[in-house]
């Protein structure tokens, strides 16, 4: 990722659009540098870490920047000033990038365990009607045995009136059927 700066000689300005510096209109002989900021970073990082890293190191390199022998130097001739402050830059990210990825996994952690209560309480809930259930099944059992029972009962006095009054009907019709042949013999 690139972003360039275009400071004219005692005008500084910032752009990150690429419009012809060069053309200017009121004045032809001013001088103009470009500072190019470049990062090489992985995929591993958000597009949006990679601007902020970019953009703090143009604006921790503001003051630098101003500095002749930044200005009109070699290449490179900047290396020995900005090194150490670019080192304790990165070094404060990668402390603040650890205690990020501390509390991302904190707060992940966080996560998991306020997903864990809320199933815990859903199955607790889950649980209680499944024993609501339970009970009301049992209870509901139970009326079914008595009426079962009930039933059962009544078939039997009804099995037993029916047996009674077949009984005494066969026998009636028996003693009617035999019974006067019988006296007529004696």
């Amino acid at each position: 990722m690139k972003f360039h700066v275009f400071d004219e000689e005692n005008n500084n300005t910032m752009r990150s659009d690429y419009k012809n510096p060069f053309a200017s209109n009121d004045d032809s002989t001013s001088e103009i540098l470009v500072w190019s900021f470049a990062v090489v970073a992985d995929k591993s990082l958000e597009e949006k870490q990679v601007k902020s890293f970019i953009e703090k190191l143009v604006y921790i390199t503001l003051p630098l920047r101003d500095d002749d022998e930044w200005r009109r130097g070699e290449l490179l001739c900047a290396q020995n000033t900005f090194a150490p402050i670019l080192l304790q830059k990165m070094e404060q990210v990668d402390d603040q990038g650890k205690l990020a990825m501390v509390n991302e996994k904190v707060n992940t952690t966080k996560e998991i365990v306020r997903a864990n209560i809320e199933l815990a309480l859903e199955r607790e809930e889950t649980l209680e009607q499944i024993k609501k259930s339970s009970e009301e099944l049992s209870t509901m059992a139970k009326q079914f045995k008595k009426r079962a029972k009930d039933v059962k009962r009544f078939k039997m006095v009804q099995n037993a009136k029916h047996g009674l009054i077949l009984g005494t009907a066969v026998t009636a019709t028996a003693a009617i059927i035999v019974v006067p042949p019988l006296v007529a013999l004696l």
